[in-house]
């Protein structure tokens, strides 16, 4: 079992893997079906670089985990705990299914390096994680609709893209409450269609401060993850134009939300396939692509898991899960303090351990089963 609850239904996960492999296998056998020629030469200085880009992409993930964590929970982790279990978990949702692992699995990870605090409430960073890495290449689909029918190109496509991600990066952190107070309002009805007495996690209180930090590290995450798709692709010998991988990384990143196969495993590919035959992009250099994209979230990721194995938290005394109001001074700037304090108090204060108890696999269950 991940996190408590009812364990696993192993034999789901098989036929969802074997589902996944399946589509695999029908998206190659499509690009493939015709003459076509694979030129695949491994490049270790590309793939370094795609290496790097992991490295970048788990470090500023990590980091935003720990700030929104520390900010909405008691939880007070080293940065290496958040590290390690971010790596592992990513190479884990290669097979197991990636929503439970995602959600579930990093916060069990907190609570084994010896979080006291509660599933439900470990998991409300991870949903707004969630909400931000499905805005930002939702908003670049559209740019990249623009780039395929030629409507801009050249430095006006450059112009519009960088206009795009300030934007982005400029409206989320106003935006950021809103959103979360929505998708939590969201999965408090589906809770409740499944369970009547289901309770999701409270709202929290998430200060202007902090959402501008969210917001840059989210930015970051994107530039970090494009990193790692072009070293890999280019790694086993296909260097895509910036602008062509940059466009086709939005269908392939929305693609990667649809739970329904381990790691959205041939769904996700499928996303790429059509982005990049959209964008002119040669069916077995498609085909080299997409395996190279796979092989790098696996290979990636187990090697910095591996190499961060220390990292991974040793348990000692449980931190304490009580609600309280934690006071975290997030920054100064021109000799006014911005709002400091965040509500982490549960909606209900009182509340006994076996009720706690309830409600948590209640919420890992409704997870599991979406």
């Amino acid at each position: 079992m991940i996190g408590g609850g009812r364990p696993i239904r192993w034999t789901s996960v098989v036929m969802r893997l074997a589902l996944g492999v399946a589509l695999l296998a029908a998206v190659l056998w499509v690009l493939l079906r015709g003459p076509q020629t694979l030129d695949v030469q491994f490049s270790p200085w590309a793939w370094a670089f795609g290496l790097l880009g992991s490295v970048a992409a788990n470090a500023v993930t990590a980091w935003r985990w720990r700030l929104l964590s520390e900010a909405m929970t008691t939880t007070r982790l080293p940065y290496g705990v958040y590290f390690h279990n971010l790596a592992t978990t990513r190479v884990l949702g290669q097979f197991l299914p990636s929503l439970v692992v995602d959600l579930v699995g990093r916060s069990a990870g907190l609570r084994a390096a010896g979080s006291g605090e509660r599933m439900g409430r470990l998991m409300v960073p991870l949903v707004i994680e969630r909400i931000l890495d499905l805005v930002l290449p939702a908003v670049l689909l559209g740019w990249s609709l623009a780039l395929q029918r030629g409507l801009v190109t050249g430095a006006a496509a450059w112009a519009s893209l960088a206009l795009l991600v300030l934007v982005f990066a400029t409206l989320a952190a106003p935006l950021l409450a809103p959103m979360v107070r929505a998708a939590l309002w969201l999965w408090a009805r589906l809770a409740r269609w499944r369970n009547p007495e289901a309770r999701a996690p409270e709202l929290p209180i998430i200060p202007a401060a902090l959402a501008r930090i969210i917001s840059a590290l989210s930015t970051l995450r994107w530039a970090a993850v494009a990193m790692q798709y072009w070293g890999a692709a280019a790694g086993l010998g296909v260097a895509l134009p910036a602008l062509v991988l940059l466009a086709a990384a939005p269908a392939g990143q929305l693609a990667g939300l649809v739970g329904v196969t381990p790691g959205a495993l041939g769904i996700q590919e499928g996303g790429w396939a059509g982005a990049l035959t959209l964008l002119g992009v040669g069916a077995g250099d498609i085909a080299v692509i997409i395996v190279a994209l796979r092989a790098a979230m696996i290979v990636n990721f187990a090697l910095i898991a591996a190499a961060t194995w220390r990292w991974r938290g040793v348990p000692g005394e449980p931190q304490p899960s009580e609600p309280r109001l934690a006071r975290r001074r997030l920054s100064r700037a021109g000799g006014g303090a911005v709002p400091s304090e965040i509500a982490v108090d549960d909606a209900v204060p009182e509340v006994d351990q076996g009720q706690g108890r309830d409600r948590d696999q209640e919420f890992v269950r409704v997870v599991r089963d979406r």
